[in-house]
Formats: C-alpha cells, structure tokens, sequence
C-alpha cells in the first residue's frame, strides 16, 4: 500500500463549505459529524462569508491539507494588523447580535504578529500529521511576510491543545476571554 503525501495549497472559493465546516470545529461547536452542522443558518452564514474577500473569515487567509485530492485539514492565518477591523466588519454584517459581547472581548491578536486562527483536521485524518504540517505552514508563511512573532490562542478547557502548541514551540502567555471563552494565548518567536 502506498502511503500519500499530503499537499498543503490556498484555498478556493468553492472549498466554503469544507472551510465552514473547520471554523465551526475550532469553535468546538461541531466536529464533522455525518449530518452536518446544528445550526444551518450560522454554516450558511459562515460559507457566504468564506467566499467573499473583505471579511475575516475569508478564503484568501485560508490553507487546504489534501491527501489524494480529499480536503483532509485546514488553517486560516493572516496578519494581526488585520484582525480588529475585520472581525469588526465581519460581525457587523453577519452577527450583528453579537457585537455586544464581540465589544467585551480581549483582542486575539494584534499588529507585529502573524495569527494562526481556525485550524481543524477531519477525524478520518487526524493522528497523521496532518496538523503539525498547517501549523509549520503558518509559521512559514508569516516567516515569508517578514514577521518574527505568530500568535494563537488555545481553549483553556483543552489543556491537550496547550500542550499540542507548546510542542510546536509555541509559549503561552496570557490569558485572553473571547465571546465569553477562556483561552491560553500562545505565542512562537522565530529565532
């Protein structure tokens, strides 16, 4: 038996629905379960989103793990000059009941830093590297754009999230609350 080597590429407008799929799992609010999301309205919101280019949650700061052509894992990333006034613009459009609590938050990220936001593998490829390989991928790509730091933030509940990101060379910092979530802020220095 041949064993595939993973491809990592940008991904398209047409990979939403996958895409939506792996920002709903790293919200923890599903985990590709055989009959699809919960809440079809938040997916559908979320794909629309995904599709267009000037929201946060966009293709562009998207990357595709495929083996064999299958869309196996994902990582949004992007620079953290750009969270604040997307995330805003992105909630203000399609959350607009969250803004209040979007208000209360602790920024995420912020200027100087390359954010690695989202990441999520489908169970059939989890255990194989699959997330170990979009994670380099960030830190490669903010490499590439010429920052030094790249930041993330771990659900505090997942303490094997922390310590999954602490054995990529990430370091925690901080404690961050995001919409009412406490997470471990992370961060990797480039050396």
């Amino acid at each position: 038996m041949t064993i595939t080597q993973p491809i990592v590429r940008d991904a398209l407008p047409s990979d939403a629905p996958f895409l939506a799929q792996c920002i709903l799992a790293g919200f923890h609010l599903y985990d590709f379960e055989p009959e699809g999301p919960i809440d079809k309205e938040v997916y559908q919101l979320l794909i629309e989103c995904i599709k267009r280019e000037d929201l946060l949650y966009t293709y562009k700061f998207a990357r595709i793990a495929e083996v064999d052509g299958v869309a196996a894992g994902a990582l949004l990333s992007y620079p953290g000059e750009l969270y604040r006034g997307l995330r805003h613009k992105t909630f203000v459009e399609l959350w607009p009941d969250l803004l209040r609590l979007d208000a209360e938050s602790e920024q995420e990220t912020g200027p100087g830093e390359y954010y690695l936001d989202s990441l999520a593998v489908a169970p059939a490829f989890r255990h194989q590297g699959i997330g170990r390989l979009l994670i380099e991928d960030g830190i490669r790509k903010g490499i590439g754009l010429g920052y030094k730091q790249m930041g993330l933030v771990a659900d505090v509940t997942m303490p094997h999230l922390i310590r999954l990101y602490e054995s990529y060379g990430f370091v925690p910092e901080e404690r961050r609350k995001v919409l009412g979530i406490d997470f471990q802020r992370m961060v990797y220095a480039v050396r």
